[in-house]
């Protein structure tokens, strides 16, 4: 017997993910090492777009560059929780796909 994907949703405790691990690594779709390389890509942009714009506003409010280095430091911290179970799990991914 089948138990349907709303069902299954539906059971306290069970995520369900839009396709299985084992379809990932034989489907041509699935490319994780491109998926991880444009995270990686969006990462660096956003960091990018951060920090112009602190820069932006220690330069009008006169606030030193140690600050805005400072303040850094803590973007990246949350753009790593942010984003880091999802790069590993790419970065699993791909290291799986190159296995087969």
């Amino acid at each position: 017997m089948s138990i349907g994907r709303q069902m299954l949703a539906a059971l306290p405790g069970t995520s369900l993910s839009l396709r299985a691990d084992w379809t990932r690594l034989f489907s041509a779709v699935w490319k994780p090492g491109r998926q991880l390389d444009t995270l990686r890509r969006a990462e660096l942009r956003t960091r990018t777009e951060i920090r112009a714009a602190f820069e932006r506003l220690a330069a009008e409010f006169d606030i030193s560059g140690h600050e805005v280095d400072e303040a850094m430091a803590q973007v990246d911290d949350a753009l790593s929780e942010l984003t880091g179970e999802v790069e590993d799990d790419l970065a699993y991914d791909a290291e799986q796909a190159d296995q087969y």
